[in-house]
Formats: structure tokens, C-alpha cells, sequence
């Protein structure tokens, strides 16, 4: 079977250091072929190219689509920053994979949605948590339990370091951005959520690290379709604390206290599941399963699809606009159906509502 030509869209952090490693088993074999790159910097794509042996640079990605016969493309963008590559890809037929979160308007999300369906191709959103072999083995332990509540808490830890993750008009804030991964994560072990109500504490001006305008704390409640309730607690507290940081799933189920991390999983307190990995694996895993459902165009081989997914988008930008109005309960079918969703770059001052 020939390879599959696959583009790069951005050549970021997430890129370097995760998707394309991921990859890199899949180019040795012959499975893949690096088509592609494309990015605004003329260096990082001289630099990445070589590293990892792309045939082609651009600086444009409406060029490159035009120029190059691919048949898979990643999209690993700042949020803000997603306007037509999507749509371009469903035009011609490549099959998409977009990293999260893949928009901060519900309305933008779900017309891509749109497209990608009536173009018929593969599409996977990058939750990546989802191919941990520790969460396979959460869903066995659940085929034999009643789940009743789910807790997430995720401590950030030390000084931000990137510009865009840490202002909350770029990312929607610290939930938006990596607590999706666990949102996510808690959907894969129990089902779409229904609901959601929340209040953040806000990070005064000139409070914390300069570069910083997000809250301080998030917390989240959440109702599962199924009846399941859950809180999320987000924390970027910690910025003078390196190395103090905690990100933790509970489930409680009548019989099992079952606790969740990337490499290891108890289940009243014994120890169920662990592996020695630091978790790159999930990347890989993640990779191989996207190209083997663009091989056989067959989006059943993948765990997170793009149209499943926005329940994921909507139950965090959801959070978001609770909280904005004093933690008013949201049904995320409402979020989900809006034609204008929230936009973080008018909540930039925070309190005022703005899901129109």
C-alpha cells in the first residue's frame, strides 16, 4: 500500500514535540510521507523540515493546498487563528486533523462540522487522553460498574510560558485550552454532558505574572446525559510553586473509588494498571489510528472524530459563559445550537455577558 501523503499546518509546540514524533514510527515504515510544511516562519520551517524530512515548505497555506496532492493534513493552530483551512481541506477531499481546541466560537466549530460531514472525509480532533492505555482500562473497569460522580482537579504549577496560552482572549482561558483534555477524557468514560454551571475567581490586573489575564481558579459543574454529575476544578494559583502541580480523575461508583492518571489506575486504593510510559505512547497510538482510518476511510477506527466532539468544545466554552453569568446553569444543547457563540475577545474584562 503507498504511503500517505500528509501536511503540516503550523509547526508550533504541539507539533515539534508531539504529533510529528507520533508520527515519525509511521514515516520509518513507510506508512507516511511528510508532504509538507507550513508555516509563517520561514525558520522554523527550515529547521523542521530538515529534523524531520519534509519534501516541501510554505508559507501560505492556501499555496500549499493548491500545489501539493495530499491526502491527510494537520491543523495545529491557536484557536483564534482557525479561519479556512478547514474548509479548504473538505473541498479537496484531504482528510483533517485538528488539534484542540478547534475553535472558541460554537458557531465556527459547528459549520466545519458541517463541512467535514458533507465532504465525507476522516477528521480527528486532537484528544489525545483518550489513547492512554490506562484509559482503555478505566472503560473496562466501567462495563461492570454504575458510575455515579466524576471529579476532575488539575493544579497548574511554576510561571506560563507561552504568550497566547496565558491570555484569555487568545485561548479562552486555562479551561478552554487544557482542561478540555480531561472534559474530554471524563466524556470517554461516561457519555456527552447536558449541563453545565460555573464561577471562576479572576486574576486582578497586575496580579501574578505579567503576560497572565486569565482566572485564577475555575469551578465547574457539570450533568451527564446519563445522570452522572462531576465537578472540574481548574488552578493557575501556583505560579511561585514549581513542581507542585496535581491532575487527577475520580470516579465514584457504588462499589469502587477508581482514580485515573496517564500511567497508573487504583481502584480502592490497589492498583489496577500500570505502565512504565511517560505518556508520548498516547501521541503515537493517536497518530496510527488516524492514518489507519484515512488508509481505510473509516472514522470508527478513531475514539474523537470532529462532529463528536464538539460536545467537548461546548461543555468548556459552556463553562465559560456560566460563569460570566454568576454561574447560571447552560444546557450545552443551547451552546451547541447557538448561531453566535460566546467570544472571549469581548469577556476579555471579564463579568459581562456576551453568548449573544
Amino acid at each position: 500500500m503507498s504511503s500517505t501523503r500528509v501536511g503540516f499546518i503550523g509547526l508550533g509546540h504541539i507539533s515539534i514535540h508531539a504529533h510529528l514524533p507520533g508520527l515519525q514510527p509511521l514515516v520509518e515504515s513507510g506508512d507516511v510521507e511528510l508532504s509538507a510544511f507550513c508555516d509563517i516562519s520561514e525558520e522554523a520551517l527550515a529547521e523542521q523540515a530538515a529534523a524531520f524530512g519534509a519534501k516541501a515548505t510554505y508559507t501560505d497555506h492556501r499555496q500549499m493546498f493548491e500545489q501539493e496532492n495530499l491526502d491527510a493534513v494537520y491543523i495545529n493552530l491557536p484557536p483564534t487563528l482557525h479561519t479556512d483551512q478547514v474548509t479548504l481541506a473538505a473541498q479537496k477531499g484531504i482528510h483533517t486533523f485538528v488539534e484542540k481546541p478547534v475553535s472558541l466560537d460554537m458557531a465556527q466549530a459547528a459549520n466545519f462540522s458541517h463541512q467535514i460531514e458533507k465532504a465525507g472525509i476522516v477528521s480527528q480532533v486532537g484528544f489525545m487522553s483518550r489513547y492512554y492505555p490506562s484509559a482503555e482500562h478505566v472503560v473496562e473497569l466501567l462495563r461492570e460498574r454504575t458510575p455515579r460522580h466524576v471529579q476532575i482537579s488539575l493544579f497548574y504549577s511554576g510561571k506560563p510560558v507561552r504568550w497566547w496560552t496565558s491570555r484569555y482572549e487568545e485561548c479562552g482561558g486555562s479551561f478552554v485550552e487544557n482542561t478540555i483534555h480531561m472534559i474530554d477524557l471524563v466524556r470517554y468514560f461516561l457519555g456527552d454532558i447536558a449541563d453545565v454551571s460555573a464561577f471562576y475567581v479572576w486574576r486582578e490586573p497586575g496580579e501574578g505574572p505579567e503576560m497572565m489575564n486569565m482566572p485564577h481558579v475555575y469551578d465547574v459543574n457539570y450533568r451527564f446525559a446519563s445522570g452522572v454529575v462531576g465537578n472540574a476544578t481548574t488552578s493557575r494559583v501556583l505560579t511561585d510553586a514549581n513542581g507542585a502541580g496535581r491532575r487527577e480523575v475520580l470516579i465514584v461508583c457504588d462499589d469502587a473509588l477508581i482514580e485515573w492518571s496517564t500511567n497508573k489506575v487504583t481502584v480502592n486504593g490497589e492498583i489496577t494498571f500500570e505502565a512504565d510510559a511517560k505518556g508520548r505512547e498516547a501521541f503515537a497510538l493517536q497518530a496510527a489510528a488516524f492514518i489507519e482510518a484515512v488508509k481505510a476511510e473509516d472514522p470508527s477506527r478513531m475514539r474523537s472524530p470532529y462532529g463528536t466532539s464538539l460536545n467537548s468544545l461546548a461543555a468548556v466554552l459552556g463553562a465559560n459563559a456560566s460563569a460570566e453569568r454568576d454561574g447560571q446553569r447552560l444546557a450545552l444543547a443551547d451552546i451547541e445550537a447557538s448561531e453566535v457563540a460566546w467570544n472571549p475577545r469581548h469577556a476579555a474584562g471579564h463579568g459581562t455577558p456576551t453568548l449573544e
